[in-house]
């Protein structure tokens, strides 16, 4: 009988339990002998009724939970170089702790201290280097163009070409396997170590229509460019939109002295160097690729 009751000890009060502890006290009953007839200490009765009595209520408060495996000072580390080096990595991280300390914290444990403070893994946004010029020259064709109207802009056609890949990227794919299916042909992806094979295209857009799209086979000259984009498509769409604008970046073919006689009388929007993404003909780039680039799901 004693075994027993120094087991029941160690066991978390139930509900029923609780509310006989509350009953028998409010009979008369004192903590010691409550807790001789319930196998409980009379700590714990007094612990349950002191409960009841400020807050008249009785139940089991949640755990503090496991210890936290790293002190302040080592996330203060963490959080100092996951800040000041948004790039390093998580082996990274782990070396830069103090050296004394052992065992070394694991990448899991390091990812849920930066996560507390907000930072999440992502990919980091590409864009073009800009130099001091081409920071001003955008400046330059914004500021004025600030406040154009919805009518304003409708009158733009908005050209570009672009080249899609005609394989996935190889960087970017993932797999669903079982542990040991590493080296399973059906999950290894090739990597390709030469230029990939693609198409490059050149299209227009406007407000309220689009030109057809032109595959460019070569290299695209400002001959070609006048002979198979400008004469055939552009022209004829400035020639039926009045007060029509053209826009194309400072690609070597739309800058020739061909491409600008063949565009003379037409209005031609002047374009800043290395300024893709202020055109939205390059959003209708990037969600065609997006799309290509989607695997097909083949029935069986």
């Amino acid at each position: 009988m004693p075994l027993r009751r120094n087991r029941r000890q160690y066991e978390q009060l139930t509900d029923f339990d609780r509310g006989r502890i509350i009953g028998l006290r409010e009979a008369g009953w004192s903590n010691r002998r409550i807790g001789r007839h319930l196998g409980r200490s009379d700590m714990v009765v007094a612990r349950w009724w002191q409960q009841w009595i400020t807050e008249g209520r009785v139940y089991r408060r949640g755990g503090s939970g496991r210890p936290r495996n790293t002190n302040d000072r080592e996330d203060r580390a963490i959080r100092r170089v996951a800040t000041s080096a948004p790039t390093t990595s998580l082996a990274s991280i782990q070396r830069h702790l103090p050296p004394s300390r052992h065992p070394v914290p694991s990448r899991e444990t390091i990812r849920r201290r930066v996560t507390e403070v907000g930072l999440r893994s992502r990919r980091p946004l590409r864009r073009l280097p800009l130099t001091p010029h081409h920071r001003q020259c955008r400046l330059d064709f914004c500021r004025p163009r600030a406040t154009w109207s919805v009518t304003d802009w409708r009158r733009v056609i908005f050209s570009d070409e672009s080249r899609f890949s005609l394989s996935a990227d190889d960087h970017r794919t993932r797999v669903w396997r079982r542990t040991g299916q590493r080296s399973d042909p059906a999950f290894i992806v090739e990597r390709h170590t030469a230029i990939s094979q693609g198409v490059t295209v050149w299209g227009a857009i406007s407000w309220d229509t689009r030109s057809s799209l032109v595959v460019l086979q070569g290299t695209l000259t400002a001959r070609r460019y006048v002979d198979d984009i400008l004469t055939p498509i552009v022209l004829p769409m400035l020639s039926s939109r009045p007060g029509a604008i053209y826009q194309q970046d400072n690609a070597r073919p739309h800058t020739a002295r061909l491409s600008q006689q063949c565009l003379q009388g037409y209005d031609v929007l002047p374009w800043p160097a290395r300024t893709p993404d202020l055109s939205p003909i390059e959003l209708v780039w990037t969600r065609w690729e997006v799309n290509c680039s989607r695997p097909e799901i083949q029935e069986n």
